[in-house]
């Protein structure tokens, strides 16, 4: 006579319980991947709208500057400061300048103010003064800006390089 078996035995159970500790390991790590990729995506848009702004700040001054104050600026250094002679008396002078992993901006006699967030971090800042006879001069700026994260492998970096020209 065969018997009907309805219940399982331990062995079974166990079985079951590691394929199932296998599928959701597999879930919850992929997950994670998808949790970290978007993590570090929202930093490199933060990192590139950031640097977008700290960029068109330094270009419209130096556009709008009559000249470059070389007493008060510190060229091919990291820790770069960069200072312009405006026509406007309020924002004259306007310095840029790098201080505790900041990009400053000070106008006239207001206090200077950070261009970014404070999950922001600069490196270093350097401004160069390219000069040729019969042109006018040129502001080459470089910048490292980093924004650093809790999770693993999301940290995110950006050199910042461009160059413009004073108007003559």
């Amino acid at each position: 006579m065969i018997k009907n078996r309805a219940s399982t035995t331990l062995i079974e159970i166990l079985v079951y319980f590691a394929i199932l500790a296998l599928f959701l390991t597999a879930a919850f790590s992929f997950a994670l991947q998808i949790v970290n990729i978007s993590e570090l995506s929202s930093r490199m848009y933060e990192l590139e709208s950031q640097s977008a702004f700290i960029q068109e700040k330094m270009k419209t001054a130096i556009l709008t500057a009559e000249s470059v104050d070389t007493v008060n600026s510190l060229f091919d250094s990291d820790a770069g400061v960069l200072s312009l002679t405006m026509s406007d008396v309020g924002s004259n002078p306007t310095i840029f300048s790098f201080s505790d992993g900041q990009i400053l901006m000070q106008e006239g006699a207001n206090p200077a103010e950070p261009l970014h967030s404070s999950f922001l971090e600069v490196s270093s800042l350097r401004f160069h003064r390219i000069t040729y006879d019969k042109t006018p001069d040129q502001i080459q700026v470089d910048a490292m800006l980093i924004i650093l994260s809790d999770l693993a492998n999301t940290d995110a970096d950006l050199s910042l390089h461009f160059t413009i020209s004073l108007r003559p």
